[in-house]
């Protein structure tokens, strides 16, 4: 076999471990928990923290209320218990029934606003919770589809090693460090394959003069344009 169609087969099975190898390491990246559900996680617990808040503002709100409507009864049992009959003290007392009235409104007000305030939270935690929720299960879904093709990727990757390594030892050992060098500066591909006239790789046409050499003959023939090793059957 010309040496050319051995570093060919070679660069063939390198370019497939490379494929393999980069998928395991986008597999390894996409294993991780994705932003959106930090993100969603974050905004749960806000939310959360926001509905604890709303919640001591509606017990402050009740006990307020309490208060309230405890000083108003008291206000108006004196005011109509019959016991006091001087009129100055009955303007004071119903004065004081009125005020407390006023109290007792604002008091009711300000709980209905805690309330709402309360409702509106825990709609808000429901909602964060439910895209939790959807996140939450959509990525375990694709997490198993990826760990399952992870673990097919990793069983197969030491026989694509093997084969790479055998190939590696057919091809001439002087050729070697030529090949790498092209590997490394030809994103891999180091061995272009003809297609009719045509570089496989740059898709530029390649002149009648180095097409015979390329397709039957011993030296290496180089694209003029990619620089890549040229090969054909």
């Amino acid at each position: 076999m010309r040496p050319v169609a051995l570093l060919a087969r070679l660069n063939g099975i390198d370019l497939a471990v490379d494929v393999l190898e980069a998928r395991l390491v986008e597999i390894a990246e996409a294993l991780r928990e994705p932003k959106e559900i930090q993100a969603a996680r974050q905004a749960l617990a806000s939310a959360e923290a926001t509905v604890a808040r709303c919640r001591t503002t509606q017990r402050d709100r009740e006990w307020v209320q309490t208060q309230a409507v405890d000083k108003l009864a008291r206000a108006r049992q004196r005011l109509y218990s019959g016991q006091v009959r001087n009129p100055k003290e009955l303007e004071d007392l119903q004065q004081d029934a009125q005020q407390s009235q006023r109290q007792l409104d604002h008091a009711d007000d300000e709980l209905l606003e805690a309330l709402i305030a309360t409702e509106t939270a825990l709609a808000t935690q429901s909602d964060m919770e439910a895209a939790l929720g959807t996140l939450t299960t959509q990525w375990e879904t694709a997490r198993t589809a990826l760990q399952e093709e992870q673990a097919r990727l990793k069983q197969r990757l030491p026989a694509e090693r093997a084969r790479q390594a055998v190939a590696r030892r057919a091809a001439p050992a002087d050729l070697l460090p030529l090949y790498d060098r092209l590997r490394s500066r030809r994103a891999g591909r180091a061995v272009a394959e003809l297609e009719d006239d045509m570089c496989s790789a740059c898709r530029v046409a390649v002149p009648s003069s180095k097409l015979e050499a390329a397709r039957y003959g011993e030296e290496l023939v180089y694209c003029g344009n990619c620089g890549r090793l040229l090969w054909g059957e």
